[in-house]
């Protein structure tokens, strides 16, 4: 369907194509192209020509027909004199600001006649003068050129541009004289590029920077010219080394310089500039030991010193410094430093300690030894002797030996260690040099205690504050103690001191931690059952013999809230809390139901009750009294209310999380007889039962009392029944800890047994064959025996120490003989011949471990029989690991195989020192052991491979400093020669360096990367050994590139063809330049010639690095069809090579201008009343492309009233009205021209008109609603707004504006709108008056809205007010009324009346309604708060309770009445109740009966507290007595039972339960069938329940140990 569309469309463009051509045939002409030339810059008013005459216009019409110019490009350079019809110059004419380039400068004008309408196209050519000089885009250009780039290089300028075209442009360039450069011209298009040829090489160390002068002439007469500036620059490049100012730098150094010091300064130059002459200094030598001592600045050269300048370690230093520049690549140089060190007297001296003995005994007496001490001092001669002294005020002094240098430190006072525990004895050895050198070292000697100072408690007694309910378990205190004592004497254990097992004794309870002293309570405490208590905590110190003290803590419970209420009345026979009450039907407000009873075991607030309704069936008859309980009527029951009301009451107490109870009372209305019989029935009934319950209450507390008494007369006798000496009672240790369950103590005939935990008991012996677990208690009944106790806890201490424990004696022989030996050793001092000598061996290195080094005891002159007991050993030496002294023969030998080289550095000798210590007498030598070298060692480099990098250009002979190899052998085993694998591009020289050989590479071939990248060598370092040994360097060079190559184009121009309608990102050609270059010297950029037009550059974009270009912008045929690029390849080496070549670009054709459409004419607003047929715009269109392509149909678009009528000229249209037009159906069109070409394919333009359609007034205002509602408060502000009313017109402007007002009434017959206004331009309405809710509730008026039009058309809406009531009546009070008129009363009671009595009631109005008219009753004042209430509802006035004697004969109550509006408005009203005395008592039964009924209350509740505590005793009774016959079973008691795998360690195995688990006590063997108890240590079993062995349930023990005492 499309198909026949597409070719009915082709058929109607034919027909319409043929129509035209032959209007063009046969029509008349009217219209004409003319054509004129003038040249630039003529003067404003110059005619251009008439263009009427050549028209054939009639002059005399120009005016009437308003002949003018109505477009053009240019159109505000020319007018036309209507007058005479002739063109001329309005502007002063400049054809290079008009157009651009050397073509033809055209200016299109259109002209415009009416009346007939007629459009006429004039064209205006600008000749072109030569007013213009050829001008370079900048005055001066810089080029930089390497100095080593070759003649014939060539660098593009930048061409000059002259505006002028043809003749008149640029036609030639000159070049200042000069002989390095000339000028090459290269003809492009139009243009002509001047390139800037190198001719001679150029040398940056004579002249750095060249300024040329280049002239570019045009061909104008006479010729015009510009000028450019034109600055070379010439860049250096790297191809000088530095040079050092010597060769070789000597300087001396004293070895006591501060670090940071300049030892010297280094200097070398590089007369290249830049980086190439920036010149970095490092050490050529890799030392660690010059790196440790001295640090080169890498910029300055200034050497300065780093670690510490010693003498002793090095008299010289010889350093190879290396200078090189930053150039690529970078060239170096080498020099030597040679630092000599000057001797100093810079050593201190030193203080060895050869024996140290740190604590000493506070007894010890004068003289004893404490120390061996010996000085020594590395320098020479008076700077090696050495005076020695100790600090002042101290017991101790030294003594000097037999040899020099050597001292005793011995005690010269008794010692106190109150007084001070330790001392720190300082040293000092000063030499006798200048200046003198000072040495200083401290000991510290530690005074060992005695115990004599028992634990302390800072605060005795302390309070706990405990809260009830604690977790059982958990740590209640921390108590701890002090000790002046130190080590054991200050070890403190704690434990509790047991009490008496009452009911306020709280040791039971409690445990406590041996160590840390925190208490913990094995049960949860009840405040209930009690309040405060008290124990007493014991410290005992571990001192021989041990010291201890006690502290009180007072505990003090605090009560939670965790009784819940407990309802005593009402409760029913099942015992839950419910009741029944009956009242008579005619009871009055006020009247007492019942009174809810409870009862809270806590205290304070947490026993503090509160009552509260829950459930009620009638809230506005019964209420609550929040505190007594009481529930009372509320008011008079009525025939309505219902005979029986449940209430369900809320019973909870004021603690944190509060706890509650309910209980539920139902009340029974019934007639008054049957109510008064009732209730004599119930009374008898209640007091019935009330003496029953407390009849049984004291049998049941006295049969619970007997079954006590009886229960501890039982416990009693078992308890005297038991044997008293071998019973296994449960005796309470007062050393308990709190670790085991039960601290068990019995007897075994003579002997008494103690099962204890971890720690011992003081004063116990270990059993013979216990193995250590088992402690034998002593005798206390004959402590006169003398028999020895030894302490001894074995979990605390170590076996060593036990042992040094038991050989106590033994150390008090081992003083005295060290007293003999200081005895001796003065002797010697004093009378003794020289004990001390000095022997040296010498032996090869990589001895086997066991050789022999030398007979010591032989040279020395030991008795070889003695050395054992005498303990010949080596005590000191810097490599005392290597050697060792067999003390059976006398013999050193190497105990570990030794290394010189890890020993000695350098080439010097490498001697040991060892000092050799024989005590009985003491005497100490000292030997020397000196490692000779041998050949053990290859030459080794300190990398295995080495990296050069050497550019390809680099000159031959260049030579290269290698790493020198390192060889750890000295003399003749060091490196000797160098050897470099075969190559013909390298070689290897040595250079003697002092006693090092330094190997040189040297280039002795030129390299060429294109040949070679990298060449791969091996030097190998040989030695001077028998055999000699060698070591390999692989040397890697690298051969750099040079930038000597330049890039090449694959094509010398490139062609290439698109069509202009090519999308922007099109690839048109990608460029292929390559450079045999590596690097960046082989990275290629692609760029566009500098003289290329602006155009080029919007239209065409150049990837750099790709080579593609990319249409950048839209091409079009029609402005130019060839485009002729010149592009640059280069690469990015230094210096940069350039290519160039040129890319053409032709551009194809096609039909891509759509056509367009102007709009000559244009009315844009049309009244809505205009005929059809009127005209709306002249249209004219037009189309770039010629031919079938030119040809244009045109159209509108569809379902608007216009439409297109051609005119008599070709593509000139008219727009007119087709219909009537309706503004308010479409107020605005937009009309849509289309016009298409007929090319293939056809393009069409649209073209968008809006048309306004003008309005006529033909609608009236409009209200959104009517009627309108307004809701107003009354007593409004008068003036202020109370609503806006609002009406709208379809209509625009004037026709829409409307104007407001209001229909007025009659005044005499309330009409309100009297008291209104509106806004007539807004309709906001404001009341002129205040409205009054009480006065008018309700009203309505008319406002009317008409608008501006002509003529005016109007409409009116009701808007209906409703007045809102606002709290502004202050409430009346209606009764009591004085006579006066103020609001007071006086009410007259009687004395005797009940609570509840109904004294009066106030009454009180409020004009508003709502809240604001509901009243509330409030006491403000009353003379006695708990005699009178209020019911803050209905205002009556109740008693609260009976009146006394006592209370005031008058009250005044001040009662506020206050409404309930949002500002609430009150009023106060006085009532002065008078009490009278009764006429009779008719209340006295009522009062017996309620006191009576309290102390019968009062007596069943201690009853009831009484029986609850003797109870709980019996109870607590029974199980006492189950526990102890359950212990004395025959399979589970704690007799002494022998067991089957007893090993004859304990004198009786034994078990013994508690509760529901079995213990046994055992030795270090385990009993067969037991487990041990996990955490027990494994000294705890748990035997299985031999009565439930289905179950296989085993029980633990807590219990550690079993431990057998000898009495």
């Amino acid at each position: 369907m499309m198909e026949a569309g597409g070719q009915r469309r082709r058929w109607e463009y034919c027909c319409i194509a043929l129509c035209i051509s032959f209007f063009l045939g046969v029509g008349q002409q009217v219209s004409a192209q003319i054509r004129y030339s003038i040249p630039e810059e003529v003067k404003e008013g110059t005619a251009v020509g008439n263009v009427a005459k050549d028209l054939g216009l009639e002059v005399s019409s120009l005016v009437n027909r308003q002949f003018r110019i109505v477009s053009g490009s240019k159109e505000e350079l020319f007018q036309i004199n209507q007058e005479n019809g002739v063109l001329y110059v309005h502007k002063k004419i400049d054809r290079e600001s008009l157009c651009i380039g050397s073509g033809v400068c055209m200016v299109n004008l259109k002209t415009v006649i009416e009346n007939p309408l007629e459009i006429h196209y004039v064209e205006v050519e600008i000749l072109d003068i030569n007013d213009h000089s050829p001008s370079f885009p900048d005055k001066e250009q810089r080029l930089r050129i390497y100095e080593n780039t070759l003649p014939g290089a060539a660098y593009q300028l930048r061409a000059a541009g002259d505006p002028d075209s043809g003749t008149n442009s640029v036609r030639l360039y000159k070049l200042s004289p000069n002989d390095h450069f000339e000028i090459r011209v290269r003809e492009s298009d139009e243009d002509k590029v001047p390139f800037l040829v190198l001719k001679k090489a150029v040398d940056r160390e004579i002249t750095t920077t060249y300024k040329l002068l280049l002239t570019a002439v045009d061909g104008g007469n006479p010729p015009r010219s510009g000028i450019l500036n034109i600055t070379i620059t010439i860049l250096d490049i790297n191809d000088n080394r530095p040079i050092f100012s010597r060769e070789t730098y000597s300087v001396t150094l004293q070895e006591n310089c501060i670090t940071g010091t300049v030892v010297i300064r280094v200097n070398a130059t590089d007369i290249d500039e830049g980086l190439n002459s920036e010149i970095e200094y490092s050490f050529a030598t890799i030392n660690s030991k010059v790196h440790d001592v001295f640090e080169l600045d890498q910029v300055t050269g200034e050497i300065r010193v780093k670690g510490k300048v010693d003498f002793e370690d090095a008299e010289v230093y010889k350093l190879d410094i290396q200078a090189s520049d930053k150039g690529h690549p970078p060239m170096s140089a080498n020099c030597r430093v040679v630092i000599k060190v000057i001797d100093v007297n810079d050593n201190q001296p030193e203080i060895e300690i050869t024996s140290l003995s740190k604590n000493i005994l506070e007894d010890s007496k004068p003289g004893t030894v404490i120390s061996l001490i010996s000085v020594t001092d590395k320098d020479a001669g008076i700077n090696g002797k050495v005076i020695c002294q100790l600090n002042k005020n101290i017991p101790f002094e030294l003594k000097p030996s037999f040899k020099d240098n050597m001292y005793s430190l011995v005690t010269k006072d008794r010692l106190d260690r109150e007084t001070s525990s330790q001392y720190d004895i300082t040293i000092t050895a000063s030499d006798l040099g200048q200046p003198s050198l000072t040495a200083s070292t401290t000991l510290s000697v530690h005074i060992s205690d005695v115990n004599d100072n028992a634990p302390e408690f800072l605060i005795n007694p302390l309070g706990l504050y405990l809260m009830e309910n604690n977790a059982a378990g958990s740590s209640i205190i921390s108590v701890s103690a002090s000790d002046r004592d130190t080590a054991e004497n200050a070890v403190i254990s704690y434990h509790i001191i047991r009490g008496d097992g009452t009911q306020n004794d709280l040791s039971s309870f409690l445990n406590i931690n041996s160590e840390t002293g925190v208490v913990y309570s094995l049960k949860s405490f009840d405040f209930e059952t009690l309040k405060t208590s008290h124990f007493h905590v014991l410290a005992t110190d571990s001192g021989t013999p041990s010291l201890s003290s006690n502290v009180t803590v007072n505990v003090f419970i605090l009560d939670q809230n965790d009784n819940v209420p407990v309802i005593l009345y009402p409760v029913s026979a099942n015992g839950s809390a419910e009741g029944v009450e009956e009242i008579p039907r005619n009871v009055n407000a006020g009247h007492l139901v019942t009174k809810i009873r409870a009862y809270d075991a806590d205290i304070g607030y947490n026993g503090w009750l509160l009552f509260s309704l829950q459930e009620v069936s009638d809230h506005s008859l019964f209420g609550l009294d929040r505190y007594t309980g009481q529930i009372r009527t509320l008011r008079s029951f009525t025939e309505t209310d219902e005979p029986q009301h449940k209430l369900l009451i809320l019973v909870k107490d004021n603690g944190n999380v509060s706890l509650s109870a309910t209980a539920t009372v139902i009340v029974k209305v019934v007639e008054p007889k049957e109510a008064f019989a009732a209730s004599d029935v119930k009374n008898a009934v209640k007091e019935e039962e009330e003496t029953n319950v407390t009849f049984y209450l004291i049998i049941t507390l006295g049969s619970v009392s007997v079954l006590f008494v009886i229960s501890i007369i039982v416990l009693i006798v078992m308890q005297c029944s038991k044997s008293t000496d071998y019973s296994s009672k449960y005796l309470q240790d007062t050393n308990y800890d709190g670790t085991l369950c039960h601290s068990i103590q019995y007897r075994s005939g003579d002997k008494r047994y103690m099962l204890v935990g971890p720690r011992m008991s003081i004063g116990s012996t270990i059993v013979p064959g216990s193995n250590g677990n088992t402690l034998v208690i002593p005798d206390r009944r004959r402590r006169d025996s003398g028999e020895v106790r030894i302490f001894l806890n074995f979990l605390r201490f170590s076996k060593s120490r036990s042992n040094r424990s038991v050989m106590e004696p033994g150390g008090q022989r081992r003083k005295w003989e060290y007293w003999w030996i200081a005895l001796c050793f003065s002797l010697l001092l004093c009378f003794g011949q020289q004990a001390s000598a000095q022997i040296r061996y010498t032996i090869p290195e990589e001895l086997k471990e066991g050789s022999i080094v030398g007979h010591i005891a032989k040279d020395l002159g030991l008795d070889v029989s003695t050395l054992v007991s005498r303990r010949l050993r080596i005590v000191s030496g810097s490599k005392d690991a290597l050697f060792k002294v067999n003390q059976n023969n006398g013999v050193l030998y190497v105990q570990k195989k030794i290394d010189r080289e890890e020993l000695c550095d350098g080439n010097g000798a490498c001697l040991i020192n060892l000092k050799i210590v024989v005590e009985d007498p003491l005497e100490i030598h000292y030997v020397g052991v000196e490692v000779t070298d041998v050949n053990d060692n290859s030459p080794t480099f300190t990398e295995e491979e080495q990296l050069f990098e050497i550019a390809e250009h680099t000159p031959t002979g260049t030579r290269f400093q290698i790493q020198a190899a390192r060889d750890a052998d000295t003399t003749v085993n060091n490196v000797r020669s160098y050897k470099l694998s075969q190559n013909e591009h390298f070689d290897v020289e040595t250079k003697d360096r002092d006693e090092e050989k330094i190997p040189l590479l040297v280039l002795k071939k030129a390299l060429d990367r294109e040949n070679a990248v990298e060449h791969r060598l091996i030097l190998t370092a040989i030695d001077g050994g028998n055999p000699p040994r060698s070591g390999n360097l692989n040397i890697i060079v690298t051969v750099l590139d040079v930038n000597d190559n330049r890039p090449v184009f694959s094509q010398d121009s490139y062609s290439v063809a698109v069509k202009e309608n090519a999308a922007i990102g099109t690839v048109l050609i990608k460029l292929n330049a390559t450079d045999l270059d590596e690097g960046l010297n082989g990275v290629v950029e692609y760029a566009f010639g500098r003289n290329l037009k602006r155009k080029v550059y919007d239209l065409f974009k150049l990837n750099s690095a790709t080579g593609e270009i990319q249409i950048k912008g839209e091409l079009d045929f029609e402005e130019t069809e060839v485009y002729k690029l010149d592009v640059q390849a280069s690469d990015k080496g230094q210096p940069p090579w350039v290519v160039e070549s040129v890319v053409t670009i032709k551009i194809i054709d096609i039909n891509d201008n759509a056509p367009e459409i102007d709009v000559t004419s244009l009315s844009s607003v049309v009244s809505e009343d205009s005929k059809p047929g009127t005209v709306i715009s002249l249209i004219s269109i037009s189309d770039k492309d010629s031919g079938i392509n030119g040809k244009i149909v045109s159209s509108v678009s569809d379902n608007i009233p216009f439409e297109l009528k051609p005119s008599v000229q070709e593509n000139i249209y008219s727009l007119v009205t087709k219909g009537k037009l309706d503004r308010e159906l479409v107020s605005h069109y937009d009309i849509t021209i289309t016009v298409t070409d007929l090319g293939q394919p056809p393009l069409s333009s649209f073209k968008s008109l809006s048309v306004e359609v003008s309005d006529v007034n033909d609608n009236s205002p409009e209200f959104s609603q009517d009627p309108l509602e307004l809701y107003l408060l009354e007593n409004n502000a008068p003036g202020a707004s109370i609503m806006s009313v609002s009406a709208f017109d379809k209509d625009l402007n004037e026709n829409a504006m409307i104007t407001y007002y209001i229909v007025r009434g009659d005044p005499a017959q309330n009409d309100m709108a009297t008291f209104l206004n509106i806004n007539s331009e807004t309709g906001v309405i404001y009341a002129l008056n205040r409205f009054d809710f009480e006065v008018i509730r309700k009203f309505q008026f008319q406002v009317v809205a008409r608008d501006s039009g002509t003529p005016p058309l109007s409409s009116n809406v009701t808007v209906n007010v409703f007045i809102l009531d606002q709290n502004d009546n202050v409430p009346v009070i209606l009764y009591p009324v004085s006579a006066n008129g103020s609001a007071e009363g006086v009410e007259e009671i009687p004395r005797n009346v009940n609570a509840g009595h109904l004294v009066t009631k106030v009454r009180a109005y409020d004009a508003d309604i709502g809240y604001n008219g509901w009243l509330l009753f409030s006491l403000q004042e009353v003379s006695d708060h708990s005699l009178f209430g209020l019911d803050r509802y209905t205002g009556q006035i109740r008693t609260l309770r009976s009146f006394t004697e006592t209370d005031e004969a008058q009250h005044k109550l001040l009662i506020l009445v206050k409404d309930n509006g949002n500002i609430s408005l009150s009023a106060t009203a006085t009532v002065i109740v008078k009490v009278m005395e009764p006429k009779e008592a008719f209340a006295a039964s009522d009062v017996k009966n309620a006191v009576k009924e309290e102390e019968e209350t009062n007596v069943t509740f201690y009853l009831m507290i009484t029986l609850g505590s003797v109870s709980v005793l019996f109870v607590i009774s029974i199980v006492v007595l189950i526990v102890m016959q359950c212990t004395k079973s025959t399979d589970y008691s704690s007799k002494y039972l022998q067991d089957t795998n007893y090993d004859g360690t304990l004198c009786h195995s034994i078990q013994y339960r508690s509760g529901d688990k079995r213990y046994m006590l055992v030795g270090p063997r385990m009993s067969i069938g037991s487990t041990i108890v996990p955490g027990s240590n494994g000294n705890t079993l748990v035997i299985p329940d031999r009565r439930r062995r289905d179950s296989g349930e085993t029980t633990r023990c807590h219990c550690c140990f079993s431990i057998c005492v000898a009495d």
